[in-house]
């Protein structure tokens, strides 16, 4: 019997932790080791922060998650590797340090915003890279909600975690006019000449216009130079004062990752991994999701986005297993299927094909399409708790949405 230990719950950490304690169940031990109680699917972060978040249908508990399904969760949080004796090292919550053997290592820990070194972000903005930063940004704004006068809140990136917290604020903002809640005037900082920058010029201008019918100022070519506890500096010298900051510009694996372990990474703090996803340096070891610089046969890299993340667990999940019956591992390839970004609770634009010449063609809005953002969460809920249970949970929520006193 190996054990195979898995670092990290988000989305890649806990379909893999799910996916092959099913196809293993018995023959293998998997532990998942995860400093917090419960899984929230990354990109509805914003949601938390914006008070709109459903934590009884939508977040997982470890615990029970793992022994329904054969896995066990270990709450600690990962601090070295040593490589040599095939041991984790781990401080749990309490403080103490710990060891975890393993066989195999699978490093899936994700990515946190990235602040360029910006004087006063780090001390002045909130993160939404975990749930308890979400969770503390919505005590921050329902204080200012409750406060009654008008607020402002400053945004810095227009990727799709800047635009959907923008877009869900402002709707937030919108429907608690009606008890009296303050007025909250949003600005959306972006250094590039667009909104979603990576994303088809035409699905950037759509979304533009969407954000604009809702009031939000959006900034563009802005590149904020100084954060302060009251407000930003931007790099022509203008004043944006705030009452509440945040960041959600770039991308980057965490800072502490770098040098555990004595794996190969590169300046964005990724461990630099083989097509198979094993780490260069020891193939005992695996990293994927956002925390890994995966190549591609064409030369390029696969992007950090939910999507990718999820198939390569889902991908892991299979060679891993092949490997364990005596088989070799196979090669990950990504094939995008472009992205969706929810602009509001009922609205979103996607494109699709983005590696077609159709990429800027086959851009949609509206309603249908924010059902299909919905569906990709589904997606992920379904590989994590099954088809059942996602069933039950949508018919459950749409039930509760009957009886949501601000029609939210």
């Amino acid at each position: 019997m190996s054990r195979i230990v898995i670092v990290g719950g988000g989305a890649a950490g806990i379909e893999l932790s799910t996916l092959l304690a099913k196809a293993n169940r018995k023959k293998h031990e998997i532990i998942l080791v995860e400093p917090e109680t419960d899984h929230y699917w990354k990109p509805r972060l914003h949601e938390i922060a914006a008070g709109t978040f459903d934590r009884e249908l939508d977040s997982v508990c470890y615990f029970t998650h793992g022994a329904i399904n054969g896995y066990q969760h270990y709450q600690a949080a990962m601090t070295d590797i040593d490589r040599e004796n095939k041991m984790l090292c781990v401080r749990r919550n309490d403080g103490t340090e710990a060891a975890v053997k393993y066989d195999y290592l699978v490093v899936a820990v994700g990515a946190v915003s990235n602040d360029f070194n910006t004087s006063g972000a780090r001390d002045n903005c909130i993160f939404l890279d975990s749930a308890s930063q979400a969770r503390h940004a919505w005590n921050k704004i329902s204080q200012l909600l409750r406060e009654g006068d008008d607020r402002t809140v400053n945004i810095v990136g227009a990727g799709a975690t800047g635009v959907e917290l923008a877009a869900e604020l402002a709707r937030v903002s919108h429907k608690l006019q009606r008890y009296n809640a303050a007025k909250l005037t949003i600005n959306l900082i972006e250094a590039a000449d667009r909104v979603l920058p990576n994303s088809p010029q035409k699905m950037s201008a759509k979304v533009l216009k969407e954000l604009q019918r809702t009031n939000i100022n959006v900034l563009l070519n802005t590149r904020i130079s100084e954060v302060s506890e009251h407000g930003m500096v931007t790099a022509d010298n203008q004043s944006l004062e705030a009452d509440i900051q945040f960041w959600a510009a770039g991308v980057k694996a965490p800072e502490w990752l770098k040098g555990v372990g004595g794996l190969e990474y590169n300046r964005m703090n990724q461990i630099i991994v083989n097509a198979n996803l094993t780490t260069t340096v020891d193939d005992s070891i695996f990293s994927l999701g956002d925390c890994a610089s995966i190549p591609q046969a064409d030369g390029s890299f696969v992007p950090p986005k939910a999507q990718a993340a999820n198939r390569a667990a889902v991908h892991l999940s299979k060679s891993l297993t092949s490997l364990l019956r005596g088989k070799e591992l196979t090669d990950f390839e990504f094939k995008d299927g472009g992205m969706v970004v929810a602009v509001g609770h009922h609205f979103a634009v996607g494109s699709f094909a983005p590696q077609s010449k159709m990429a800027n063609k086959l851009v949609f809005k509206g309603r249908l399409i924010r059902r299909l953002y919905d569906t990709i969460f589904r997606l992920h809920q379904r590989t994590v708790e099954g088809m059942f249970t996602v069933s039950r949970l949508i018919i459950t929520k749409r039930l509760k949405a009957l009886f949501q006193p601000n029609g939210m």
